[in-house]
């Protein structure tokens, strides 16, 4: 079996916890120390070997996926990284990935699914993975239905039809529907939630992207044709820029007559809100979900998070309160969808806090913001051993330097230097210059950037 996980996606609803650069695939949300991401692969060990399974993702969480993947599979290749350089939806991310798979794997079954759901129940999902290998060899596009155990105005639903040897073929993909329609669909056996969890053999899907979205497949069959490779990101960046955003469920599943639904019984969520949080996280005896440095008193019903500060709470109920260093959310439980709104006029204002926490992630380590103004910024630079900044120049900031564990390979101009602990480098405005650590073990760096624009666009790369 290969299996293939996307992710691509940002998760603005769970602001402030999660952000663009740093979305909640990548964050501890689920029942272990892991992230999502990382519960996804693990999930993964006793059906998928490590050097079969390709991941899809943003090439804006260059960093942050590749220090993840490490973690879990320190010996994975680089061609099992597919990085996206614009954000397209879910058929273009299937396809490029299929496309990547060699043609003597073609009629092995490919497992497709999202890298930021909670599964609670990993034995039944292995089990309905198990099942549903005939179905993919056959010709079928398996899609995993979880059983319903509310009724749900936040998830489609799949309907369905004439029942196969395992499962049952799909009669309608339904949209998210109201309060009473989903109390309906609640009574009927025939509905499931549709979890985006699907399974076929490349040959399979193939063949169905060139009946049904022939023009998208065509675009990266050309490319290949004129001798490129898709794993060229001027190729693939080209292609990209070239097709349309569009989901695997409009572009494909919608059409196909090759699609089969086997329902499954799991605690599952896909996360969405924080409202979903609160109903899938153990409670304490007033109903409340409590993590980090939180104290309560005479509070019901509530989910409050702290990553930081101290958060107390009186006399308060059906609240969701969430504390980052730099942010900090209040919401009635029954409008936690409405968040996203909120992410929307942040980015309409131009606020930062919509995009970056203060610890961003980067292919060469991490900076921490520790301190801004409009004309200052301090922060707290980590260059992991063996790794190196681009050669880069501002043309609106200085920076400057100083060492405070390890050793730092600086380059100003044509001069480069070697700093030590407690030792320092300048670098005016319109200097080229590049930072980097050749060394074994950490280097930490205080950065101190000063000018009338510190915008990430004032950025130079060579």
């Amino acid at each position: 079996m290969i299996a293939m996980i996307l992710a691509g996606g940002i998760g603005t609803r769970l602001w402030p916890y999660s952000r663009t650069m740093t979305p909640k695939q990548f964050l501890n949300l689920g029942t272990t120390h892991e992230s999502l991401f990382q519960e996804t692969c693990r999930r993964l060990e006793t059906l998928v070997s490590p050097e079969q399974i390709y991941v899809v993702g943003a090439e804006t969480h260059h960093g942050e996926l590749e220090q993840q993947m490490e973690q879990v599979f320190p010996d994975f290749r680089p061609e099992q990284l597919l990085l996206e350089p614009l954000s397209r939806n879910t058929a273009p991310a299937i396809l490029w990935g299929i496309l990547q798979i060699q043609a003597t794997q073609n009629r092995e079954p490919v497992i497709i699914l999202a890298s930021d759901h909670l599964i609670k129940a990993p034995e039944n999902f292995i089990s309905a993975l198990k099942s549903a290998e005939p179905l993919a060899s056959y010709g079928h596009i398996v899609t995993f239905g979880i059983r319903p155990d509310r009724p749900e105005t936040g998830y489609g639903y799949i309907k369905a039809g004439e029942p196969l040897e395992v499962g049952f073929k799909v009669a309608d993909f339904v949209e998210k529907p109201d309060q009473s329609t989903a109390e309906v669909y609640i009574q009927s056996s025939d509905y499931t939630w549709n979890a985006s969890i699907f399974m076929a053999t490349a040959e399979t899907w193939l063949d169905e992207f060139r009946q049904h979205a022939a023009e998208m497949l065509a675009v990266f069959e050309n490319a290949t044709a004129k001798g490129k490779e898709l794993d060229d990101p001027e190729v693939i960046r080209k292609i990209y820029q070239s097709i349309e955003a569009e989901s695997i469920d409009y572009a494909l599943l919608e059409k196909s007559q090759r699609v089969a639904v086997l329902p499954v019984e799991m605690e599952w969520s896909d996360l969405g809100s924080w409202e979903s949080i609160y109903q899938v996280s153990k409670k304490d005896g007033q109903g409340n979900v409590l993590r980090g440095n939180v104290i309560s008193h005479d509070t019901q019903n509530s989910l409050i998070f702290s990553s930081k500060k101290l958060v107390t709470s009186i006399g308060v109920e059906n609240l969701i309160i969430i504390e980052t260093d730099d942010a900090l959310l209040v919401c009635d439980i029954s409008r936690s969808q409405e968040v996203k709104n909120l992410v929307e006029t942040l980015k309409k204002n131009k606020r930062h806090e919509y995009k970056f926490h203060t610890r961003v992630m980067r292919p060469w380590g991490c900076a921490t913001t520790i301190q801004e103004d409009t004309n200052y910024c301090i922060r707290m630079l980590e260059i992991m051993p063996g790794k190196s900044m681009l050669l880069q120049l501002h043309k609106h900031r200085s920076e400057h330097w100083v060492v405070l564990q390890g050793t730092a390979d600086v380059q100003r101009g044509d001069e480069k230097v070697i700093l030590k602990e407690n030792e320092s480098s300048y670098i005016p405005k319109g200097m080229r210059h590049c930072l980097g650590n050749s060394g074994k073990t950490s280097l930490q760096i205080i950065e101190v950037q000063l000018g009338e624009y510190l915008g990430d666009d004032d950025i130079e790369r060579f």
